[in-house]
């Protein structure tokens, strides 16, 4: 017998034979030389038993149940040991638990979900952000509402995972939840994040995902022009929380800080550069990536409006997010500038319109920003039809 096949054999355990003249049937499960042996909870007489075949002679209904027993038996048994040798991993006991339902609990898809969103946890502040969790968990809770509508239960197998999964998922998440597509495309690959993490622990063996393609589309990318800029910075505001809230703006259309490293800045990050001069020189929150950023007269007149309102050592009082954007919207309204504007739009307005517009290299720019390439950059210094004017301009005049 080669040691990487199994045989399976039912045999006669004669020296067990009941006052009946009935004997039990057993089956034998051998591989790579280890042998085990199951009951099959069926007795038979030895004159009706085929030794050879492995079956029950003859047609009456206790050999017909006998024989059916056996042949399925055998097939799942071979069926558990060809999934056990596509994991690499065979071992008897472990195939018997399966074959009786011991011990053996496939991994489904929210208990992965819980086990890498519980493990993320743990980390925040460490190696991760809340709001990267917050996205992972977000993705939770739109499979729990997705699985028992599509497939009528609760949760799904990893190993009845499959492509159309991926498909039906993407759908669901357009159709019922109204995403847009880039913002469903950030769902599915968080989703095939996880799916890797599973195959890294062996609990498939890869991915049904893999091959699920779903790619951004490009879209307009929001940002203020001078002109625009200039109307906030000149417009004034009575009441405190707008006029806050329009300097930690400006404060981002002067640094390309990102809100959340914004809001917690310190009196420490800010340093004296390579120039001497006042700079802000931190570790981004998200990315871990060092950010540099020397501190432009615009942004220091913000710092100083603030030096004596700050609460221990940091730098410029912060709402949550939310209300940020909320309050922002407020202020893009009264300004008359018809744009659906966030914190986000003031990192691409010093990306495109403070920086990249006045002559600053994308490689600069990508070092103030923090990012890891210039690949991310791009997507934020967009080429404004100004600077299209003043370079074909110059073009002319070399002409």
């Amino acid at each position: 017998m080669s040691k990487n096949n199994i045989t399976i054999l039912v045999w006669m355990y004669k020296s067990r034979t009941s006052k009946t003249g009935k004997s039990p049937l057993y089956i034998r499960i051998t591989y790579n030389n280890e042998r085990k042996n199951i009951t099959t909870g069926y007795n038979i007489e030895s004159d009706r038993w085929n030794k050879e075949k492995g079956l029950a002679k003859g047609s009456q209904s206790d050999a017909i149940a006998i024989n059916n027993y056996i042949q399925q038996t055998q097939s799942k048994l071979i069926t558990l040991y060809n999934d056990m040798l596509q994991e690499g991993d065979v071992n008897l006991d472990k195939l018997i638990d399966r074959f009786f339902g011991r011990d053996y609990s496939p991994m489904t898809l929210m208990e992965l979900l819980r086990y890498h969103n519980d493990d993320f946890k743990k980390r925040i502040g460490i190696d991760y952000s809340f709001s990267t969790w917050e996205k992972y968990d977000i993705l939770r809770k739109k499979l729990e509402l997705f699985i028992p509508m599509k497939y009528g239960k609760d949760d799904i197998r990893l190993k009845d995972l499959t492509i159309q999964f991926a498909a039906d998922f993407d759908f669901y998440l357009k159709d019922n939840d109204h995403n847009k597509h880039n913002t469903v495309v950030k769902y599915i690959i968080n989703l095939k994040k996880i799916l890797n993490l599973a195959v890294t622990n062996d609990w498939i063996i890869k991915s049904p995902f893999t091959k699920f393609k779903s790619s951004f589309k490009d879209v307009e990318r929001i940002y203020l022009t001078q002109h625009e800029l200039n109307a906030i910075e000149q417009k004034s505001f009575k009441m405190l929380r707008l006029d806050l809230v329009k300097d930690l703006f400006l404060f981002q259309c002067y640094t390309g800080l990102a809100y959340s490293d914004m809001a917690e800045l310190t009196t420490d990050d800010v340093k004296p550069g390579i120039d001497g001069n006042k700079w802000i020189i931190i570790n981004r929150k998200k990315t871990d990536v060092r950010s540099v950023i020397p501190l432009l007269p615009k942004a220091l007149l913000i710092l100083d409006k603030y030096e004596a309102k700050r609460i221990g050592n940091i730098l410029l009082p912060c709402y949550v997010i939310q209300k940020f954007n909320s309050y922002l919207q407020e202020i893009a309204d009264l300004s008359g500038i018809n744009k659906n504007i966030t914190s986000h739009v003031g990192r691409r307005t010093f990306a495109t319109t403070v920086a990249l517009s006045n002559g600053v290299s994308i490689e600069t720019i990508s070092k103030i920003l923090g990012h890891s390439t210039t690949k991310i950059t791009h997507q934020y210094a967009v080429v404004t039809d100004l600077r299209v004017s003043e370079e074909m301009e110059k073009l002319k005049g070399k002409l």
